[in-house]
């Protein structure tokens, strides 16, 4: 290819990412708004021109950080959220900057899978524009999976680090608010990118005995919200950093977590530690170090009295929350009739408006949140995807890696826990993105693992002198 065809093709490229990008942003964002989609696409245009002709992974830096750091912010004077442009620019990317064709890992067949199965759903209960604009959201968030899967490995490795970096400084900015801030007038400081406008009182935690203590948000606001990213953000420190500097930034994700208070976070990581200390072939001393930081922990949290009365009231009978979601999953059967092939509808009030929700109490269940909104057939695809993720997952947590096994045992944990707790990582594009990033590295760190195997049985068939071929069907494999 001539250096001038090479240059058409940059040219092309850039400009197919740069006018799509904003389009799809801002119809997504707010497509009743002719001003907004022609400001937006401006925005969008000035970061991305140079970015989308000749350094599309740039997109991908921006969505890391975006998503690490002010995932729920918006570009400043208009109203579209920072994620979405980046989100849709590393997808189109994707697609225009096509090198070698890399094979579909099981888990990203059942992705494509589920959002076809998303769109003909909405087919037939879309009424609105809302309703579409939800699903193309959602759509983006989950087809990142697929398109950062197919950057080098080198690159994806860079965009995780840069998200565990963002995603730390929000956690730091969270235990400043908490230490020194009960007012949470810090966050303030963010109000160009649409923060301080939500009252954060429900945030605050009350003992019994009127003791008060300020739950860590950040800048994801809500306390349940920053436990996903922070669970996240912790597994994928585990796996992409070595050393003193994997130790400073499991400390301090692991102190946040803790100070979130939410539960569903806390026994995630819980249950992930857990499942590798039973299953996890690791070094005595290792498990030693384990055992010696779970006992440290646990100490430190049994000392704070709002994170001791928070974790113990989850088994009392008086728990509001628990009731709740008991109630909500005896409605759920009666709410579903009539709707079970599609669902009831993508742009529903009770996704939109947090009051409408409280007052609906619709069931706070992942899986059983996606068959509400969008049918059995995409519910039951959802579940297979989390099956398959639970699989690859006990892979992981019997491999010689214990990073690997970290990582696995938390993504498990996440699944039988905070997915089953909670219904953010269904309803709300951010938090679907955030899970997204988990997924992706997921199948990342799988393909790693086959990898590195692959490349054990070749030495050894060097070193035996026996030609090297794949292991037979059945043999035990780490």
């Amino acid at each position: 290819m001539t250096r001038a065809m090479r240059s058409r093709k940059e040219l092309a490229t850039g400009t197919t990412i740069v006018v799509a990008c904003p389009v799809v942003a801002a119809l997504a964002g707010s497509a009743d708004s002719t001003a907004t989609l022609a400001v937006g696409g401006l925005a969008a245009l000035a970061i991305g021109l140079y970015v989308g002709i000749r350094h599309p992974q740039w997109l991908a830096w921006g969505l890391a950080a975006a998503l690490g750091m002010l995932p729920f912010g918006y570009f400043p004077g208009i109203h579209v959220p920072l994620y979405l442009p980046f989100a849709a620019g590393v997808v189109l990317a994707a697609v225009v900057h096509r090198d070698e064709p890399k094979p579909f890992h099981p888990m990203e067949k059942v992705l494509i899978a589920l959002v076809i199965a998303s769109w003909v759903s909405v087919v037939f209960t879309g009424r609105t524009v809302t309703d579409v604009s939800e699903v193309i959201k959602w759509s983006v968030a989950t087809l990142t999976v697929i398109a950062l899967l197919r950057f080098p490995p080198e690159l994806l490795t860079k965009f995780g680090r840069i998200y565990v970096y963002f995603a730390t400084l929000n956690a730091l900015f969270g235990i400043a608010i908490v230490a020194a801030d009960p007012t949470q007038s810090f966050i303030r400081i963010f109000s160009p990118f649409g923060y301080g406008l939500v009252a954060t009182g429900r945030f605050v935690y009350t003992e019994e005995g009127a003791q008060r203590f300020v739950r860590l948000g950040g800048l994801w606001v809500d306390p349940n919200m920053a436990g996903i990213g922070l669970i996240i953000a912790l597994a994928l420190a585990m796996v992409l950093f070595t050393g003193a500097t994997r130790a400073l930034l499991v400390a301090i994700l692991s102190v946040a977590i803790v100070l979130t208070l939410s539960r569903s976070a806390i026994f995630s990581v819980l249950v992930g530690v857990v499942l590798v200390l039973v299953f996890h072939s690791m070094r005595t001393r290792d498990r030693s170090i384990a055992l010696g930081t779970i006992a440290l922990v646990a100490v430190a949290a049994m000392l704070t009295p709002a994170v001791r009365t928070r974790i113990f009231s989850s088994f009392g009978s008086d728990d509001v929350g628990s009731a709740s979601r008991a109630d909500a999953i005896r409605q759920w059967p009666s709410q579903m009739a009539g709707h079970w092939p599609f669902g009831l509808g993508w742009g529903r009030p009770e996704f939109k408006d947090g009051n409408t929700a409280f007052t609906l109490n619709f069931v706070a269940n992942a899986p059983l949140i996606t068959i509400y909104r969008a049918g059995i057939v995409v519910g039951l695809i959802f579940i297979t995807l989390l099956v398959l993720g639970c699989v690859v997952s006990g892979r992981l947590i019997r491999s010689n890696s214990l990073p690997y096994a970290m990582f696995g045992g938390i993504f498990i944990g996440m699944c039988f826990v905070a997915l089953q707790l909670d219904h953010m990582v269904a309803t709300i594009p951010q938090v679907t993105l955030m899970f997204s990033v988990m997924l992706t590295f997921l199948i990342f760190v799988d393909q790693e693992r086959r990898r590195t195997r692959d490349e054990l049985v070749a030495v050894e068939s060097v070193s035996t002198g026996r030609p090297s071929m794949p292991p037979l069907v059945g043999t035990k494999i780490v």
